[in-house]
């Protein structure tokens, strides 16, 4: 028998698993470039999400000014964001809201607890000027939330630049400090900041700003 003839058969079987084996190399690369897409996919999808998850922080830009002594005295009219009104013998803006402050109230401090269930931590942030022949202190301030006739005016805990560790404030200066509420996360919505000076209980001297 021809000796070429003999090997025909083997060469064909070697072409053939040459063949397979670079459909399989193709195969693997394949799914590994698969893979390395839904690894992007995941990661981009985990990128959205915690962002989506990041603290709302609901920011102004604040230009002091007078306030209207007027301004802001009637629940149903709350002064805007960064609109000044008078306190007493401050005149005070609200010039940012942390909406749902329960991360960053748990990771100042190892201290602080977690709000109840169905509430969360609310941080506001105030920037006031003392109007005062004399130094006054933004801790005499009585800061608190409103929806309706839901009240909230309890403490978080340890607070960043907290208004209780803010010091007097000379005469014409001003201060920028946070005050933070628990409040139930339903009532959120149409909540209204209302400030007054500590131990003054009535409510006609209450002056009233919008939380966003």
């Amino acid at each position: 028998m021809d000796s070429s003839i003999a090997t025909l058969p083997a060469k064909k079987l070697l072409a053939v698993a040459g063949i397979g084996l670079l459909g399989l190399t193709g195969l693997t690369a394949c799914t590994a470039a698969d893979s390395s897409e839904d690894t992007e996919t995941a990661s981009e999808a985990a990128a959205e999400e915690t962002t989506a998850a990041a603290p709302v922080v609901i920011e102004c830009d604040y230009v002091p000014a007078d306030a209207d002594p007027q301004a802001g005295e009637s629940i149903d009219a709350p002064l805007d964001m960064c609109t000044p009104g008078q306190v007493d013998t401050w005149d005070i803006a609200i010039t940012a809201v942390e909406v749902d402050a329960t991360e960053t109230i748990l990771e100042t401090d190892a201290t602080n607890t977690a709000p109840a269930e169905g509430s969360q931590y609310f941080m506001i942030t105030l920037t006031g000027t003392n109007k005062a022949d004399a130094a006054a202190a933004p801790m005499d301030l009585l800061v608190g939330v409103r929806n309706e006739s839901w009240t909230f005016q309890s403490d978080c805990g340890l607070v960043p630049d907290d208004i209780l560790d803010a010091p007097e404030v000379a005469p014409g200066e001003s201060f920028t400090a946070n005050r933070c509420v628990p409040i139930e996360t339903d009532k959120i919505e149409g909540a209204i900041i209302e400030i007054a000076l500590l131990n003054t209980w009535d409510v006609d001297t209450y002056t009233y700003f919008a939380a966003a």
